[in-house]
C-alpha cells in the first residue's frame, strides 16, 4: 500500500515536472529541429526520467539538466540527419553518374552510322505511298492531320500507313540493332 501511494505521489510530481517544463524544452529545441523532432526529443527525455524513476536523484538545478539534454539530443539527431544526408547525397550521385554512362552507351549504341545507314535503307523498302507518309511524319514532323489534308486522304489512313511502316521497320531492324 506504502509503494502504491509513493507511485501516485511520484506520477503527480512528475506531471507537474513535465507541465512546467515541457514547454520550455520544446521552444529552446526548436532553435535546431523541426517542431516534430522537437516534440520526440523532449518526450524522449522525459520518458527516460520516467524509466529510471526509482534511481534518479533530483538535483538543486533541474532546469539546466534538462536543457542540457535537449541539447545534446538535438546535436545526436543533427549530426545522424548529416550522416544520413551525405549517404542520400552519394546514393543519389552515383546513380546520376551510371545513368549519364548508360546514356552515353546508348546514344554511342544507337547513333552508329552503320545504323543509321540501316535505318534509311529500311525505309526504302518501304511501299512508296507508306514511304512517303512515314517520312513526312517522322523526317519532317508533320502532323498526321497536315499529311492527310496535303495527299487528300484520311488521318485514319495516316494513322495506318504510319503504324504498317513503324511495325516493318522494328521487325526488319530488330536482328540488326540487337
Amino acid at each position: 500500500m506504502k509503494k502504491q501511494k509513493e507511485e501516485t505521489i511520484f506520477t503527480e510530481h512528475f506531471r507537474a515536472f513535465y507541465l512546467q517544463y515541457a514547454g520550455e524544452l520544446m521552444f529552446f529545441a526548436r532553435k535546431f529541429v523541426d517542431i516534430y523532432t522537437a516534440e520526440d526529443i523532449v518526450h524522449d527525455i522525459f520518458l527516460k526520467i520516467w524509466d529510471k524513476r526509482s534511481t534518479i536523484i533530483v538535483e538543486e538545478n533541474v532546469r539546466n539538466y534538462l536543457l542540457s539534454a535537449v541539447q545534446h539530443a538535438c546535436y545526436d539527431h543533427l549530426k545522424h540527419q548529416q550522416v544520413q544526408d551525405t549517404f542520400m547525397n552519394k546514393v543519389v550521385q552515383q546513380l546520376k553518374l551510371d545513368e549519364l554512362k548508360q546514356n552515353e552507351s546508348i546514344k554511342d549504341h544507337w547513333w552508329d552510322k552503320e545504323k543509321i545507314e540501316a535505318v534509311y535503307a529500311s525505309i526504302e523498302k518501304l511501299p512508296s505511298k507508306r514511304r512517303d507518309i512515314f517520312k513526312k511524319a517522322y523526317l519532317e514532323g508533320q502532323k498526321h492531320t497536315d499529311i492527310a489534308e496535303e495527299l487528300d486522304i484520311s488521318v485514319r489512313t495516316v494513322e495506318t500507313h504510319v503504324y504498317k511502316a513503324l511495325k516493318f521497320l522494328r521487325n526488319s531492324l530488330i536482328t540488326f540493332l540487337f
